[in-house]
């Protein structure tokens, strides 16, 4: 049961990637949700993660394809597939940390 709670939020997202609804991509997202690039990459803040939700996931239609789930804990979520958006493509590995049913941060780890 709890592999189905930390990994709503995340399946949620990447269906709604698919299907470019952005108001679904948005309400996954918990108003403190932070995202960085790599593996050691220093997380953007609260505001830039927003702006960054806009302009390069949901205004660059980004999506992955064949998405695979593997939940590490009651916290976390690693989707692997083929992740494109609008001028861009790349194997996809991504950690989500999900809290309180929400995404918290989205470590994309190329």
């Amino acid at each position: 049961m709890k592999d189905q709670t930390v990994l709503k939020p995340v399946k949620t997202l990447i269906e709604a990637m698919d299907a470019e609804d952005a108001e679904v991509i948005r309400a996954q997202f918990a108003k403190t949700a932070t995202q960085a690039y790599g593996a050691e990459g220093i997380m953007k803040t609260p505001e830039e993660t927003a702006k960054w939700l806009e302009s390069d996931i949901i205004n660059r239609r980004g999506k992955v394809a064949k998405p695979e789930y593997t939940v590490l804990s009651d916290k976390e979520v690693v989707v692997k597939g083929q992740y494109a958006s609008q001028g861009y493509s790349n194997k996809a590995n991504f950690l989500f940390t999900v809290e309180n049913g929400r995404i918290t941060s989205w470590r994309m780890r190329y």
